[in-house]
């Protein structure tokens, strides 16, 4: 995390799901981009220099109350400890793709799950499997001693690294997928990376055959792309470039290759679907992709739906 209190800013509002006991699920709507549409998009994304009618339609939605729910967050909020103790003491999952699936995906980390929920919701739901989200809003992916110093939500999010890897293990699921948002300096590369090992060795414990993997980092903007891209019209003035291996963006990178060769992890490469030439843009393909600095919204996690499912059930062979 970059801080203490940074993912505060992703706060337990409005939910758009439908609740079902212990399980939620969403119908998600958006297109689906084959994969040369997707490829297609990304390229441009980088020399796009205006927003379109339909970005800036987006932008407006933004202005109400209900924009929380454009965003991938909004997905699992019934299953989200943020607000709930009862949830961080017991933890419940939500399900989406194939819903009467013979086999079970998990997908655990902190709110940046919502960044692929949509597009494992729809890629999955023609498949054998189901996805369980267990994601904690402001609660990092690595398993660290938050103390109660830093609040009662920190006092959850220790409570819901100790229960969480049995609410896991009781699915039997064939994979555990992770995913994380920003580190920042809190922690050293090599402190994090043993914090996410010891979640995918517990949620998996005496289950060898339970396949580990890894998402990349998404990109990290200094500043919330709906608020950019509502002064700079241009959406390279709120693009995030990076050099491979160094500053923030770059670090993260080769950070996840650390997590993922000490956790036994297969690493899925996200960040092709996010940027293009070390250029990551605000707006590919004509849709908004950050609904503020970090979480990709419904729509464009929609859109990338093929490749991201595609390269998951890759890396279960």
């Amino acid at each position: 995390m970059r801080s203490a209190n940074k993912y505060l800013a992703c706060l337990a509002i409005t939910i758009s799901i439908l609740i079902s006991g212990s399980a939620a699920y969403a119908s998600f709507t958006d297109p689906v981009g084959t994969t040369t549409q997707v490829t297609a998009a990304v390229k441009s994304s980088i020399t796009t220099k205006t927003v379109s009618a339909a970005v800036a339609a987006t932008l407006k939605q933004f202005s109400n109350s209900s924009s929380y729910d454009l965003t991938g967050p909004s997905t699992y909020g019934a299953c989200d400890p943020y607000d709930s103790e009862a949830l961080a003491l017991s933890p419940k999952p939500c399900f989406f793709g194939n819903l009467h699936g013979s086999k079970t995906i998990v997908l655990v980390g902190d709110s940046n799950v919502g960044n692929w929920v949509p597009a494992l919701s729809i890629g999955l739901a023609a498949t054998q499997y189901r996805l369980a989200v267990f994601g904690f809003s402001s609660c990092g992916l690595a398993d660290l001693p938050y103390t109660s110093s830093w609040g009662s939500l920190y006092e959850r999010c220790r409570q819901w690294h100790v229960n969480v890897p049995a609410a896991i293990r009781a699915l039997h699921p064939v994979a555990v997928l992770a995913t994380s948002g920003d580190v920042g300096n809190d922690y050293s590369d090599t402190v994090w990376a043993n914090g996410v090992k010891k979640v995918f060795a517990e949620a998996t414990l005496k289950s060898p055959s339970t396949k580990r993997i890894l998402m990349n980092t998404s990109p990290f903007f200094g500043e919330s792309a709906v608020t950019c891209l509502t002064v700079h019209r241009d959406p390279q003035d709120c693009s995030l470039t990076y050099t491979p291996g160094s500053g923030y963006y770059g670090a993260a990178l080769t950070r996840d290759k650390l997590i993922a060769s000490l956790s036994k992890a297969t690493l899925i490469n996200t960040n092709k679907f996010l940027c293009y030439k070390d250029a990551c843009s605000p707006v590919i393909g004509n849709i908004l992709v950050y609904s503020d600095i970090d979480h990709i919204t419904i729509a464009y996690s929609s859109f990338i739906s093929k490749g991201i499912t595609s390269a998951m059930l890759a890396a279960l062979k």
